[in-house]
């Protein structure tokens, strides 16, 4: 009786401790301009920031940026901050968009960086456009 109490102790001890990898808590990957073009890791339940910066050199010239998932199901949009929240007249805005992993799989994070320079053909003054993959397991 004490040999089978001992062998049962024993295989529960096993059972609880193989394979039983405690799961990694939720991340945050923070992502910007820097990371254009790269294939970025995340799990299921991670957060992706995307920090860019938004900026208002004189009146009537500016980059405001809009950043969109190419699979919702996967990444999921978040809120969308500027700060400050009021545009300035002149000046800069930090501009954050977040997303969060929902399902394995793939998107691509669009970034839309659009411009407007009042005294400057389009040609002359570019929109600043990029992706990031984002590979979510």
């Amino acid at each position: 009786m004490a040999l089978r109490t001992c062998l049962i102790g024993v295989a529960a001890a096993c059972l609880l401790g193989c394979g039983s990898a405690a799961p990694t808590a939720p991340q945050t990957l923070v992502l910007g301009e820097a990371d254009a073009g790269k294939t970025m890791q995340a799990r299921i339940g991670d957060t992706i920031q995307v920090k860019l910066v938004e900026s208002f050199p004189v009146p009537g010239s500016s980059l405001v940026w809009d950043v969109s998932s190419s699979a919702p199901s996967v990444l999921a949009a978040g809120k969308v901050t500027r700060d400050p929240a009021e545009r300035p007249r002149i000046g800069q805005v930090a501009y954050t968009a977040e997303f969060i992993a929902r399902a394995g799989g793939q998107a691509q994070l669009i970034a839309r960086g659009s411009t407007t320079c009042e005294a400057m053909a389009k040609e002359g003054c570019p929109n600043r456009d990029f992706t990031v993959v984002v590979s979510v397991s």
